[in-house]
């Protein structure tokens, strides 16, 4: 009798589907996770300790620094307003086209085939362009069905002036160097010394840039830079 009941208390019970599991396999799952939760508990107070101590110090916690630059846009600076000039009761000093001269010889480069680009710059400049020079402003006028539209430079803003003769003589290109440094082209300009110092006659008398302008042996000899 006693040896079949102690048989029958040895005996184990099968786990399966149907059976529930005992209480002690759910122990180290609810152990896992307090640990876990202990050690995030402790790295939060680990950080907020170092955070604590860079402050102290005077130094900046890693990431605040770059939140507050990223706040801050970028600083755009103010442009200068442009100066407004009078143009009124201007009177008329020269207005003509690019010399012909120029067209012409580009016209008689054109079977070198090389040429042929600058050819059509040469129609195109003596077809659309037109230029104008009065007692207060030089004017750059465009007339082409693709572009329509007048560029003025008052002397006030004129630095510097160089020419520099094309064909023989006849004709010459001059840059005009403004006050900002930007440059103005005149391609084929007829009488280009007359013009040239009928420029530098009017900026010192209206008070243009202090730069002081080339000698005419040099701006006669210049090139383009």
């Amino acid at each position: 009798m006693l040896s079949s009941v102690s048989a029958r208390s040895q005996v184990k019970v099968p786990v399966g589907r149907g059976h529930a599991r005992p209480c002690q396999a759910r122990a180290p799952a609810r152990r896992t996770v307090l640990v876990r939760a202990a050690s995030d508990d402790d790295d939060d107070d680990f950080e907020e300790r170092i955070r604590r101590l860079k402050l102290a110090k005077g130094q900046t916690p890693m990431g605040e620094g770059k939140k507050k630059e990223g706040t801050s846009g970028p600083k755009t600076a103010k442009k200068a307003p442009k100066k407004v000039y009078d143009y009124s009761n201007e009177k008329l000093h020269y207005e003509g086209p690019p010399h012909r001269g120029d067209l012409a010889v580009n016209i008689a480069l054109t079977p070198t085939l090389v040429w042929l680009p600058l050819t059509f710059a040469a129609i195109g400049r003596a077809a659309f362009v037109k230029y104008k020079f009065t007692d207060r402003r030089i004017s750059v006028i465009t007339t082409a069905p693709w572009k329509n539209d007048q560029l003025d430079v008052p002397y006030q803003e004129v630095k510097n002036v160089q020419v520099i003769g094309r064909g023989v003589g006849l004709w010459g290109d001059m840059v005009i160097t403004l006050a900002d440094n930007s440059k103005v082209e005149l391609r084929a300009l007829d009488k280009f010394i007359e013009l040239r110092d009928y420029i530098n006659d009017r900026r010192k008398e209206l008070g243009g840039s202090a730069s002081s302008s080339p000698s005419r042996a040099a701006a006669d000899t210049a090139g383009f830079s």
